[in-house]
């Protein structure tokens, strides 16, 4: 069994191992950049940027979907098990694996969805920027399809007996509130 984790470990690192973390880092910085040049012209020049919110609220939307990736790639979002802990081993496997069924069959619907309305706002321009819409919503499909993968990944590994998380947030010292 040890052989298969350092395995697993093994192919954790690759080029996409950070990939989330680096989009919905750029999204913050775009957000925090834009936003600030908004203010800074609305109330010291008399020419106010109008792109500045278009762009913030883009940035934003990539922001939190790519970032809810990050979070299931790191075992962040909350779960609720007080009642599955207290159940049998075999009936709360079974409960386990029809929600991680149905997580991952919302998480795919979401992808299709959001792919066919992409490609649906191709033609719909922004209003300051006419850019297509589906700049923003492209952040959907991205985020989507990183969240189906990295839930793919977790209930794989929970149902090999792993942890969830296929890495640990830097820093933490494994203890839990």
């Amino acid at each position: 069994m040890s052989e298969n984790i350092q395995n697993i470990r093994v192919r954790a690192r690759g080029p996409f191992n950070h990939f989330e973390e680096v989009v919905a880092g750029t999204a913050l910085i775009v957000v925090v950049l834009a936003t600030c040049w908004g203010v800074v012209t609305r109330y010291l020049t008399e020419q106010p940027a109008t792109w500045a919110g278009e762009v913030a609220a883009i940035g934003f939307a990539w922001l939190v979907f790519v970032g809810a990736a990050a979070g299931f790639k790191y075992g962040m979002h909350m779960t609720i098990d007080m009642v599955v802990a207290l159940l049998p081993p075999n009936t709360r496997r079974i409960l386990m694996a029809a929600a991680d069924l149905l997580v991952l069959a919302f998480l795919l619907m979401l992808f299709v969805l959001s792919v066919e309305f992409s490609i649906n706002a191709w033609g719909d321009p922004t209003s300051v920027l006419r850019l297509p819409r589906t700049v923003t919503y492209a952040a959907v499909v991205v985020g989507a399809f990183c969240m189906l993968m990295r839930y793919g990944r977790a209930a794989w590994r929970r149902w090999h007996g792993l942890p969830g998380a296929w890495l640990e947030v830097p820093g933490s010292t494994g203890a839990e509130l």
